[in-house]
């Protein structure tokens, strides 16, 4: 009869939140912001592209120079006959973007580009790049050097590799290259973990709390808790919550498949591969932070939910929800940081103590995977602790939930969690 029940409250849950404009904003919500996100940068870029080349005059520049400056960036349209004065009241004038100054009798290239603030941003890099390689090809000349000797000065460059040793489970050592795209997209993998994660727990403890505390403060629960026990209810709204984040998974699993069948129906990862993008290569590669990375998710998820739902069920009112949850809010947002932390500096102490401490677990440990800075035997003690603190969690959560669901007060959360725990202890001391 017990398990009926809270098989009632759980598809009550579960239908209620499914069921929901809030749903369907959590679900899309995100995908859509990628999407204008991005569309606003391809604008910009777009608009980045057609603002950086224009109308440019070139004073005092030798023919020679002028063919160099040509050819370094022929996407400009170029004024060579024009002279300091009139190219001033061209620029004025807004007739032209700006204007390339050499100054006459000098033997060194130093011209000055004068612009308007409110000119296109012209990139002159190319151009710099062009007379630079111009007047290092005359020195050569006055200094009776030969192609060769030029070439053997320019390739005399020192670039240092730095390369990453990695122990296997087999105990051998494995080199890879610390600019290694592969590695570089494992990172952005394991921000993406990060980020859904910190998504999932922001969204969901919201969630959970209101629902304890709407049923709470509109005095429904008195009612509830007459036909079924606190622990029943409390387990069934976090299974009924668990169903909708499965369901959210879910939903982004079908989507996933469907955008693959597209993108080998349009034979896109070709396209990809043309910008030396493998996705294939991508995701094999970087299976142990998807799976490890969802594995931390999970277990995060639940313990942040578990803890909502027990300070859902301290408030009296909705309206303190947000007050209450707080610190855990704050919790959330510290682990997010620390991830985000390190993502540059996985060997920091801050970085390897908060990925064994099960709040920051799931933000943190994901870039200590990817980076391949953290054993085998840290993984497993960080999923072992991890579950520990989720079984806790869940038990003091449940056992609090137990005693002041029914609890009325606004004396804040220290002053009402101490009622808790003294009505906690009061009921043992009776059993």
């Amino acid at each position: 009869m017990k398990k009926n029940k809270m098989s009632i409250i759980i598809k009550e849950v579960y239908r209620k939140n499914i069921f929901s404009w809030a749903f369907f904003f959590m679900v899309f919500g995100p995908l859509i912001m990628m999407a204008v996100v991005g569309g606003i940068g391809f604008l910009i870029v777009k608009d980045s592209q057609a603002s950086s080349y224009g109308q440019i005059a070139v004073v005092n520049a030798k023919s020679e120079i002028q063919e160099v400056i040509k050819a370094s960036e022929p996407k400009n349209n170029y004024q060579f006959d024009l002279t300091k004065e009139e190219a001033e009241k061209s620029l004025k004038a807004n007739q032209i973007e700006g204007y390339l100054l050499f100054k006459q009798g000098e033997h060194e290239l130093a011209p000055v580009y004068y612009r308007q603030a409110t000119s296109k941003d012209i990139k002159l890099k190319s151009i710099q790049e062009g007379l630079s390689h111009f007047q290092l090809q005359k020195l050569v000349e006055q200094m009776g050097l030969t192609s060769d000797q030029l070439k053997a000065i320019q390739a005399n460059q020192v670039n240092i590799q730095t390369i990453k040793l990695k122990v296997d489970n087999q105990g051998k050592t494995r080199a890879t290259d610390a600019n290694n795209p592969v590695e570089q997209m494992k990172s952005a993998v394991a921000y993406g973990v990060c980020f859904i994660v910190f998504m999932f727990i922001m969204n969901y403890i919201g969630i959970i709390s209101q629902e304890i505390a709407a049923e709470k403060g509109s005095r429904i629960m008195e009612i509830i808790l007459s036909s079924v026990s606190a622990t029943s209810h409390f387990f069934g709204k976090m299974i009924g919550i668990g169903l909708v984040i499965l369901t959210q998974l879910a939903i982004y699993l079908v989507m996933y498949g469907v955008i693959r069948v597209i993108i080998e129906q349009f034979d896109l990862l070709n396209v990809l591969e043309q910008y030396d993008i493998n996705l294939g290569s991508i995701l094999a590669n970087s299976s142990d932070v998807i799976g490890l990375g969802g594995l931390y998710a999970l277990i995060g998820i639940l313990i942040y939910s578990s803890i909502a739902g027990f300070l859902g069920s301290l408030v009296s009112r909705t309206e303190d929800v947000q007050k209450m949850i707080t610190p855990i809010t704050l919790l959330a947002v510290a682990g997010f940081y620390i991830g985000m932390y390190a993502l540059n500096s996985t060997n920091n102490p801050v970085v390897q103590i908060g990925s064994l401490i099960p709040f920051f677990t799931p933000f943190v440990m994901p870039f200590r995977i990817a980076a391949g800075t953290v054993s085998t035997s840290q993984i497993i003690l960080s999923i072992i602790l991890s579950l520990i603190f989720m079984g806790l969690a869940l038990y003091l959560s449940a056992m609090f939930y137990k005693s002041n669901v029914l609890v009325y007060s606004d004396k804040g959360l220290i002053n009402t969690f101490k009622r808790s725990y003294q009505l906690w202890k009061s009921e043992r001391e009776a059993s």
